[in-house]
């Protein structure tokens, strides 16, 4: 062959290299998506099993500006795109991991933090596949029920002597010891067994652009943490003897009016449970400069971002409801992204218990603590992190609780684009079709 014929074919080879790309990250999620087809079909996913935490497998775009948000089935139907229009996909690198998507995990102070339901997985590479469901109007994205894994320890605390799945971060182990002082030899499932938490979770994504007079990208994201199974292997990890359990955080009563009678929690139960709900974004991708935050009187109030946390005080007088990410401190101009969790009935009564047999609530539970907003502008040098934490007096097993009975968390956030003044402007509105 001459010289002539292979500068033309390497010419061609390039121009096509875009292309075999594309269709590579197409046939990837098309895999994907058949092994969820067929998963399904047998009725079960693997609690977790090794995945690509930088695939996108869902979208939904909101307003007409092309804001849009992608999930994974990969993980538990976590966040892991937000496209802004200009700029792209801001969740990159750093925020494309099953540790830090946009997600909600809970822990409890007597478990000493390490039992750790987490809606991605078990680490950054091994999530919990689910099934996720797509509207015909392709409005609302359902991640049907699935149970939770729980996060590896955050390396303070090996409960898994089992690593035929994937490997925890303990390196000194030998990949077959741990410290839960159980003997898991003939353990029937391993891994899986020991890393499949009592929880389920379930949640919606849904584009409400266009309703309530609101023309802006704004998207509702509700959310419902289930104590669904009895007490078993997983909690009996972190039971009361461990070197993690702290006895001083069980509490005298874990319900405040609901259900009757007094709870005094135990090493089966969640005794002063924290929510962390929150999202990422890669630094390097978007810097908004000012954070803009609602104060209890109902005014509007302008920091830079990169200073908040540097006080005690992070938000002065702020009703910790909603903040938004900017890039201007002149209200109607910029690029904008606000997170907003308002006081619903949802959000106030953060418990229910649950009728197993219709699915009604039997019953609602303020328990709340604390509910404050978590901002972390350099979480880590190149990423930032927000959100809310929710503290709660805990959660009780269903065995304690009337028959087919069991308690569930939720909860219901919004995520809105556009310009500062666009975004008040929804809030206002969309607080008036909530009655808030």
């Amino acid at each position: 062959m001459n010289r002539n014929k292979l500068i033309f074919l390497g010419i061609i080879l390039l121009t096509m290299l875009p292309l075999v790309n594309s269709c590579q990250k197409d046939s990837d999620i098309e895999d994907i998506q058949k092994e969820e087809e067929e998963e399904t079909q047998n009725g079960t996913f693997e609690i977790i099993s090794e995945s690509n935490p930088r695939i996108t497998t869902h979208h939904l775009t909101s307003g007409s500006s092309g804001f849009q948000i992608g999930i994974t089935s990969n993980a538990g139907g976590v966040i892991n795109e937000v496209i802004i229009p200009g700029l792209g996909d801001i969740m990159d690198k750093e925020a494309d991991l099953y540790g830090r998507a946009g997600q909600v995990a809970i822990r409890d102070a007597s478990h000493g933090g390490r039992y750790n339901p987490t809606q991605a997985g078990f680490n950054e590479t091994l999530g919990s596949k689910c099934e996720i469901t797509q509207s015909s109007d392709y409005k609302t994205l359902v991640v049907e029920p699935r149970p939770l894994a729980l996060w590896h320890g955050d390396g303070q605390y090996d409960f898994t002597r089992w690593e035929n799945v994937g490997a925890d971060p303990y390196k000194t182990d030998g990949g077959n010891t741990d410290e839960d002082g159980l003997d898991e030899e003939d353990l029937p499932g391993k891994q899986l067994d020991e890393v499949r938490s009592e929880f389920d979770y379930y949640g919606t994504y849904e584009d409400l652009s266009g309703k309530n007079g609101i023309d802006i990208a704004i998207i509702r994201h509700y959310y419902q943490i289930s104590f669904i199974r009895p007490p078993g292997h997983c909690i009996n990890q972190h039971r009361a003897g461990t070197k993690l359990w702290n006895a001083n955080a069980v509490q005298p009563d874990i319900s405040r009016n609901a259900p009757d009678g007094v709870h005094q929690g135990s090493d089966k139960d969640m005794n002063r449970m924290t929510s962390v709900w929150s999202l990422r974004h890669d630094r390097d991708k978007w810097t908004p400069t000012y954070t803009y935050y609602r104060k209890t009187n109902g005014q509007w109030e302008t920091l830079i971002m990169d200073d908040v946390g540097k006080t005690d005080d992070e938000f002065p007088n702020g009703d910790h409801t909603l903040f938004i990410n900017a890039e201007s401190n002149i209200e109607t101009e910029g690029r904008a992204l606000a997170i907003y969790r308002p006081k619903t009935d949802i959000n106030r009564n953060m418990i229910i218990g649950l009728n197993e047999t219709d699915g009604s609530i039997s019953y609602k539970d303020n328990r709340a603590v604390k509910d404050v907003i978590q901002y972390s502008p350099k979480r880590i040098a190149s990423m930032s992190k927000y959100g809310f934490v929710n503290i709660i007096r805990g959660m009780i097993n269903r065995t304690r609780l009337d028959s087919n009975t069991y308690e569930a968390f939720r909860n219901e956030v919004y995520i809105l684009y556009g310009t500062p003044q666009e975004i008040m402007d929804a809030i206002a509105l969309l607080d008036v079709s909530l009655g808030i």
